[in-house]
């Protein structure tokens, strides 16, 4: 893990270095990064175990090996997809896997698997109590108010497999980015009280193809065969960007 120092962007600048040999020394690659109150919650995988690495990054010339937690449940060597921290929860995601753990103290973190679910999760956003995961053909929709045991309580089918994708959560919808822009509904734990269904196809939005100018909020068009998937949402001031 590199540390820059953005602070002119026109001329970034490495601070410090951090690196992780792997709790049975057979190294780690990083694949994902979160960062809260001084200190950075890492994801990293190897042949053998995938681990949650905490970083004091008080003094960031020099970051140090706060603590970890090892052998977290994820299939195999599967690439770790996402990772989010919400108050004192870690959020994180693989390819079989996705994952909430506790640290209890975020001045000095302790960190505890809580739960789990199963399933190929390539993105991931957590609103509340409620996470859509993004699984190859479809949105599912997540209660995770008992972090012990999440509980699917709706997903949508979307006419794509979602490798390369992005999800945003805006007023009462969630866009979901990936060969083309899907919009759903945002769940309301009150309106659904039985069994989940795939059988409601959703409205469909074609992305633009890729320009100079931020996207506006007015119609798409159709993206040209070959035009590579946004990967990335994000939502500000009414508009989505998608990267």
């Amino acid at each position: 893990m590199d540390i820059i120092d953005a602070s002119v962007p026109s001329s970034p600048s490495l601070l410090g270095t951090f690196r992780y040999n792997g709790a049975r020394g057979n190294g780690g690659d990083v694949n994902g990064v979160t960062v809260n109150n001084g200190f950075a919650y890492i994801i990293t995988t190897s042949t053998t175990n995938t681990s949650l690495c905490i970083v004091d990054v008080h003094h960031p010339q020099s970051p140090t090996l706060f603590t970890t937690l090892e052998d977290l449940p994820c299939e195999g060597t599967e690439t770790v997809t996402s990772i989010a921290m919400h108050g004192t929860t870690v959020y994180y995601s693989c390819e079989g896997t996705f994952g909430i753990i506790d640290i209890k103290d975020a001045s000095s973190p302790s960190p505890q698997l809580l739960g789990e679910y199963t399933a190929q999760v390539f993105d991931f956003i957590v609103d509340g109590n409620t996470v859509y995961l993004a699984s190859y053909a479809q949105l599912l929709v997540l209660d995770v108010s008992t972090p012990s045991s999440p509980r699917l309580v709706d997903s949508h089918f979307i006419p794509a497999v979602v490798y390369d994708v992005g999800i945003a959560v805006s007023g009462g919808r969630v866009y979901v980015a990936s060969h083309g822009l899907y919009v759903f509904g945002r769940f309301t734990p009150t309106a659904h009280t039985s069994a989940p269904s795939t059988s409601t196809p959703p409205t469909t939005t074609s992305t633009s193809a890729p320009s100079t100018t931020p996207p506006t909020s007015g119609p798409s068009t159709p993206v040209p065969d070959g035009t590579p998937a946004p990967v990335r949402t994000a939502m500000t001031h009414g508009r989505l960007w998608l990267l």
